[in-house]
């Protein structure tokens, strides 16, 4: 996995999905976090990982119903005993619009 920066905007209430994939001897074990928190103790959000092949490891987040609130960066970290790999995604929350009303006397 090379270091990227990717961007991905979401519809609010809608479910997102990042995906990461990383390969390399011994195999690398794979993190999520958002704004340089850990996401693994957080319920909202769900981590699945798999192995394709010996060498290479898929690690998928889920993140339900959408809000702005989850907007920020997310980052999915490869480590194994040569080193540490990171791509970043950008996530953005497209929403309708909304009006607000000024009182201008």
């Amino acid at each position: 996995m090379s270091d990227s920066y990717l961007k991905k905007a979401v519809d609010a209430n809608l479910s997102a999905k990042l995906v990461c994939s990383a390969r390399g001897w011994p195999a690398p074990t794979m993190s999520w976090s958002r704004n340089s928190t850990s996401l693994s103790d957080v319920s909202k959000y769900r981590i699945t990982d798999h192995r394709d092949g010996e060498l290479r490891h898929v690690s998928t987040l889920n993140i339900s119903s959408i809000k702005q609130d989850d907007l920020g960066v997310y980052s999915c970290t490869a480590r194994n005993d040569m080193g540490v790999n990171v791509t970043d995604f950008n996530l953005t929350v497209k929403s309708e619009p909304v009006f607000l009303l000024l009182y201008m006397p």
